[in-house]
């Protein structure tokens, strides 16, 4: 008798841990899906009185996707970190927006920030190894400046929403033009303490007709966090380890611009006849500059918000560096 009810509650047993076992491991799978919705904007800053000239706005958005393995050709060309790596991909559309200081000015300073702007197209992947930490991102552009990228309209129709004076060069603005790009990053754990301290390092290259140069950066990362290795999707959003995440990083880097397309004109088209036939041009600058991001993120589960503060380098010589502010909203599935 004893016996028979051994048997049974080992089978009864079996049978609810074989329900449950599949249940609990779907709770603890990561996140596989993201959309993120991504703003640049010379007005959305802390440090420094707000401004409407230079960067003054970028707008993104991301769809983030994670594959085990992956047919599609463009997937094998890009390198991996390793067998067991994490492998994120995502599909992107960003438009940039660049203007001068003077927005009522019909006749726009040539020494200034031009009038000028992209849309374009991404596909990248993340590529993540947490035993050996370090990965790899790879990512190609594809896209246009000039009128095509609307950029002039985005702008008049958001300063008439805001009742704000209507921006008066863009008829000067740089021609149409070709974007295509590769841009290659590694990023090497340095140091890690108790999980809530990391030191990563981290480089990249880009090459193509929208931006060629170079950076060498490093990145603090303080708080309660995942691991930054364990892919690129738990740094903001889990079902694991930290379900609620709340860290501030740190940034600072140095960048080396041999060409950018949007400031300096396309290589097919070049610059717009206003800005070419001028005495006084702009002379972009290509010595080596510091940037510097300073990031909060705060995460739980599906959701998160960073929000980052941002000193560009200076892109033109005889500018300052800029100021602008970025909010990143996240939802995952």
């Amino acid at each position: 008798m004893n016996r028979f009810l051994f048997f049974c509650s080992l089978f009864t047993l079996t049978l609810l841990f074989g329900r449950v076992g599949p249940s609990f491991s779907q709770q603890e799978m990561p996140y596989r899906h993201a959309l993120r919705g991504y703003e640049d904007n010379d007005l959305i800053k802390i440090f420094g009185p707000t401004s409407d000239k230079g960067y003054t706005n970028g707008t993104r958005f991301d769809y983030y996707f994670v594959k085990d393995s992956s047919r599609f050709f463009l997937d094998k060309l890009m390198p991996k970190a390793g067998k067991q790596a994490v492998n994120t991909y995502a599909l992107g559309l960003m438009q940039t927006m660049f203007t001068p200081s003077d927005l009522n000015a019909t006749e726009p300073d040539v020494s200034d920030w031009p009038y000028t702007g992209a849309l374009f197209l991404s596909y990248s992947q993340h590529s993540s190894n947490a035993e050996k930490g370090y990965n790899l991102q790879t990512e190609l552009i594809a896209g246009v400046m000039g009128p095509a990228s609307m950029a002039e309209q985005l702008q008049t129709v958001i300063h008439k929403l805001i009742n704000s004076a209507k921006p008066m060069g863009w008829d000067k603005q740089y021609p149409t033009d070709i974007l295509l790009n590769l841009n290659l990053s590694l990023e090497k754990r340095l140091w890690r303490y108790g999980g809530w301290l990391d030191v990563t390092g981290g480089g990249q290259a880009m090459l193509g007709t929208m931006l060629d140069g170079a950076s060498l950066y490093g990145l603090v990362r303080i708080g309660k966090m995942n691991d930054y290795f364990d892919g690129l999707l738990p740094q903001f959003v889990s079902r694991k380890k930290h379900k609620l995440q709340a860290y501030i990083t740190a940034r600072p880097s140095l960048e080396w611009v041999g060409y950018n397309a949007v400031i300096e004109g396309g290589v097919f088209a070049g610059r717009s006849d206003y800005y070419r036939g001028k005495d006084q041009r702009i002379s972009s600058n290509h010595s080596i500059s510091r940037r510097l991001d300073l990031a909060a993120v705060l995460a739980y589960g599906p959701l998160s918000v960073t929000f980052t503060q941002r000193i560009m380098p200076r892109l033109i010589d005889g500018l300052n560096h800029e100021r602008l502010g970025n909010i990143s909203l996240y939802v995952a599935w």
